[in-house]
C-alpha cells in the first residue's frame, strides 16, 4: 500500500512537470511568433527603404549624367 502511493505520488509529479514544460512550449511558441511577426514588419521596412533608396540613386544618377553632357 505504501508503495503504491509513493508510485502515484511520483507518477503526479512527473505529470506537474510535464505540465510545466509543456506551458513553457507554449509561452515559447507565443513569443517566437510575435518576434518573427515583428522582423518580417522590419524587413519589410528595410526592402521598402532600400527601393526609395535604389529610387533616390537612379535620379542622382541622371542629375549627374545631365550635368557631365553639358559640361
Amino acid at each position: 500500500m505504501l508503495y503504491r502511493k509513493l508510485v502515484i505520488k511520483k507518477i503526479d509529479k512527473i505529470d506537474e512537470i510535464l505540465s510545466e514544460l509543456q506551458y513553457r512550449q507554449i509561452e515559447l511558441l507565443i513569443n517566437i511568433q510575435k518576434n518573427q511577426s515583428s522582423i518580417n514588419n522590419k524587413l519589410d521596412k528595410l526592402q521598402e527603404f532600400n527601393e526609395i533608396d535604389d529610387m533616390n540613386n537612379a535620379v542622382m544618377f541622371k542629375k549627374l549624367q545631365q550635368i557631365y553632357e553639358k559640361i
